[in-house]
């Protein structure tokens, strides 16, 4: 083997040893603390695809935290709005893509109480917490709910979901509207 070849291929090696040992050099992170007015009764999330971890949180402080974090090789923005009684996040993968994955992660805490609307282009989540109304549309997803809502509703093209409501949930305040579904759903919640 030729010394320019050994060079690269060493130079090359040391990068992936570099990129896998230390993520966190090729990753930004944003948080943002949201103040709610009282007149905010729902969450809009919207955009591109992503991982998201959402709870609730109990007690009088009516603000939203978002953390969003970039991940290697792909790019995350997002955008904060008020519409009236709605709070819209919109999130949008960056134009810069090294790979065939792009997996950003979205982390968001809410006051007890919201009515949620997840519209996403693919979705990887884990949501916790007590909200009024639930709606999640997205192509296709992978969804661990556990939590209280007056009404959950999914549409989807494909979803592994595993779904645990609260005991005294209305059986018939669930609505599952997707193509195909691989789907656990249990009433053993608090």
């Amino acid at each position: 083997m030729k010394r320019n070849t050994k060079i690269t291929l060493a130079v090359l090696s040391a990068a992936v040893v570099l990129l896998s040992a230390a993520p966190r050099l090729v990753q930004a992170e944003d948080q943002q603390t949201i103040a709610l007015d009282s007149a905010i009764a729902t969450v809009i999330l919207e955009g591109d695809g992503t991982a998201l971890r959402l709870n609730t949180h109990a007690g009088d402080a009516r603000e939203a935290m978002l953390t969003t974090e970039d991940n290697i090789g792909c790019a995350l923005t997002s955008s904060v709005r008020t519409e009236g009684d709605q709070l819209l996040i919109s999130v949008e993968k960056g134009p810069m893509r090294i790979g065939f994955w792009c997996d950003p992660d979205v982390t968001l805490s809410l006051p007890q109480g919201l009515n949620l609307d997840i519209a996403l282009s693919n979705l990887a989540a884990d949501i916790k917490g007590s909200f009024e109304r639930v709606s999640i549309r997205t192509g296709q997803s992978v969804i661990d709910f556990d939590g209280r809502a007056e009404h959950f509703t999914l549409e989807g093209r494909r979803a592994a979901v595993r779904l645990n409501f609260a005991r005294d949930m209305p059986r018939d305040a669930v609505e599952l509207d997707v193509d195909t579904i691989l789907s656990q759903v249990t009433f053993n919640g608090v």
